[in-house]
């Protein structure tokens, strides 16, 4: 498995977290696949103890565990992590929204020519491209909050958010619908209607939710 090492020794700590986190969010690395240390520093070129830093700031995120006996693993993924995710998305999220609309925050434009380019790479099969995107547009919606602390909170959340997208969602699954939520929800936002955008973002988070689960009970039952 290549990995591509990053450049230069004032990035080297950031390099090595960033190719890290994008090979666990992308599935290079499993779920429950066992991270060796002498593997990645003779890999990036580093010596263990920026390695071990790097592992300690994923760990952070909740995309590895550490421990004494198994070493470092990829974190697995289950249907609370699912459940329990969203969960905390749909509290942040709708307040935001409502947020946002008492603000009349106006975010139709970004979110159309965000819909423009997601058709684009939905078009060309680029999966990653659609997520981010789709990232995008909820970040901007949590900074029209106006809110440091949830928007902390949700920032903190996006790398797990983006593993399970990567995860489980594919492009034949990806919901056809999402920029015509995202679009409603922006112009919900943008009149002052708080109500309209939270119940639309509402039934457009449980609708991705629900989707990623049924995949994973479908997973379950192949493997099972």
């Amino acid at each position: 498995m290549a990995v591509s090492s990053p450049r230069g020794p004032e990035t080297r700590f950031e390099g090595v977290v960033d190719a890290l986190r994008e090979a666990i969010l992308t599935g290079r690395y499993q779920p429950g696949e066992r991270l060796v240390q002498e593997e990645l520093a003779e890999r990036f070129g580093i010596s263990r103890i920026p390695l071990r830093e790097a592992l300690r700031a994923l760990e952070g995120e909740g995309l590895v565990i550490i421990s004494p006996h198994r070493g470092t693993i990829v974190r697995p993924l289950s249907p609370k992590d699912v459940v329990d995710l969203y969960d905390v998305r749909l509290a942040l999220e709708t307040l935001a929204a409502r947020r946002g609309a008492e603000r009349l925050a106006d975010l139709r434009e970004a979110t159309r020519e965000r819909a423009d380019a997601a058709a684009a790479a939905h078009a060309d099969g680029a999966l990653a491209t659609l997520f981010h995107l789709d990232r995008d547009f909820h970040a901007d919606l949590a900074a029209a909050s106006h809110n440091p602390h949830l928007i902390g909170i949700l920032g903190s959340q996006w790398s797990q958010i983006m593993r399970v997208m990567h995860a489980y969602l594919k492009l034949a699954t990806y919901p056809t619908a999402v920029w015509d939520d995202h679009e409603a929800i922006a112009h919900a936002v943008a009149h002052g209607n708080g109500d309209a955008a939270a119940a639309r973002l509402e039934r457009h988070l449980v609708g991705s939710r629900d989707i990623i689960l049924a995949h994973l009970r479908d997973g379950a039952h192949t493997t099972g």
